[in-house]
């Protein structure tokens, strides 16, 4: 079953980026993806399971994550990360090493920030949030 939710969250999200597509940095990723950052020190494994479980939800609101974790990065990104990606988000956004919860918008700005992973309010936000709510319009007028 886990390996079944990895193969729909690949297919659902390559339709963004090229299976081949190399990033560096989150500005790739802005006005095409919301991303959620995770800054998990220890045990990232429930963490992990509960966002691959989760898969479609995180497709549908074009929401990439990437969990760091004691120099380990997991992500649901099916393209190639640089070697400096980790080290280039770390320096940009995550302050220290406690657990962080950051959601980045399309645009490029952090708009939630906790200390723990909610994945109802992180929907909830995103959901909440007038880019989101024109393509849940526009998915529903099809």
């Amino acid at each position: 079953m886990h390996k079944f939710i990895v193969l729909v969250l690949v297919l659902l999200t390559s339709s963004t980026f090229a299976q081949g597509s190399t990033v560096n940095d989150l500005k790739d990723f802005q006005w095409k993806n919301r991303i959620l950052l995770l800054n998990i020190p220890e045990d990232p494994n429930s963490t992990i399971n509960e966002l691959l479980k989760l898969a479609p939800q995180f497709a549908e609101r074009n929401l990439i994550w990437f969990l760091l974790s004691n120099g380990t990065l997991e992500t649901n990104f099916p393209g190639k990360v640089t070697d400096n990606f980790a080290k280039n988000v770390r320096e940009k956004y995550l302050q220290g090493p406690a657990m962080q919860v950051l959601l980045i918008g399309k645009d490029g700005e952090v708009k939630y920030k906790a200390d723990k992973f909610s994945a109802v309010e992180i929907f909830q936000r995103i959901d909440s949030m007038p880019m989101r709510r024109n393509e849940m319009q526009q998915g529903s007028a099809q």
